[in-house]
């Protein structure tokens, strides 16, 4: 699903919209919510765990109703401003994720795609999500404000479900990753840890990233530019409703 960078750049884009206070005053909360369903990275957890949405269920699915449902706690309008900023952060990577699935790795890329879900078409999945992800790491300004607003973040929200152990731990592994540069041969690894392939394994997934990053054009031809900024439009919409409809926004 996409990289963190992504999830950051939709809840800062949903923040400079609404133009709230809460938001303003609380960007750290907001962006480590926004990665936070990734926090399994840390956690071991499954997947639904975090994301509420199960990868095996091709009927239509609401993960921010599924979360609220679970901890309805969280939608309450008496939580401090951090926990709700938090929320808010965290809804976008719901809506994000939700939308990649949708909207583009399963009719794309998928099993039922006209790729049929093999190697090829999870590494081309996998390749141009991190190449959207370099592309927004090119704006220096918004990466400094990002990293500084998660770096002196202090955690001062009460989630319940994760633990502040592993919020502190995740923060740091935020800032480690946005402080690094970017590269193919991290990709690759990245790439093989994702999808099972042990080091040294996998002759056939080894010279596919060979051919990396004329892969990612030959992806960008297939599912186009245009469907990519309808996808990145579509989330930060629908990003934008669920914060204002949790926030009860007019």
């Amino acid at each position: 699903m996409p990289p963190l960078v992504l999830h950051t750049a939709i809840a800062k884009n949903v923040a400079d919209e609404l133009r709230l206070s809460l938001l303003d005053d609380e960007r750290g909360s907001l962006y480590i919510g926004a990665t936070a369903p990734d926090i399994r990275v840390v956690t071991r957890w499954d997947r639904e765990r975090t994301h509420f949405f199960d990868l095996n269920n091709f009927d239509e699915q609401d993960g921010v109703a599924a979360f609220f449902e679970a901890y309805p706690v969280l939608a309450g309008g008496r939580l401090e401003a951090p926990t709700r900023a938090f929320v808010a952060g965290y809804l976008t990577h719901l809506v994000m994720d939700e939308r990649w699935i949708s909207s583009v790795y399963r009719p794309y890329f998928g099993e039922r795609s006209p790729l049929g879900g093999d190697l090829r078409a999870n590494i081309m999945d996998r390749a141009l999500q991190f190449s959207m992800d370099c592309d927004r790491r090119q704006d220096a300004e918004f990466m400094a404000h990002v990293v500084d607003s998660v770096a002196r973040c202090d955690l001062a929200f009460d989630i319940g479900f994760i633990d502040a152990e592993s919020l502190g731990q995740w923060q740091r592994v935020i800032t480690d990753m946005m402080n690094r540069t970017p590269d193919w041969d991290r990709f690759r690894h990245g790439a093989r840890r994702h999808l099972g392939y042990a080091e040294g394994a996998g002759d056939e997934f080894e010279e596919m990233v060979r051919s990396i990053p004329d892969l990612v054009d030959q992806t960008l031809r297939y599912l186009t530019v245009q469907r990519v900024e309808d996808f990145l439009k579509d989330a930060e919409d629908r990003s934008l409703s669920a914060v204002k409809e949790y926030l009860q926004c007019a």
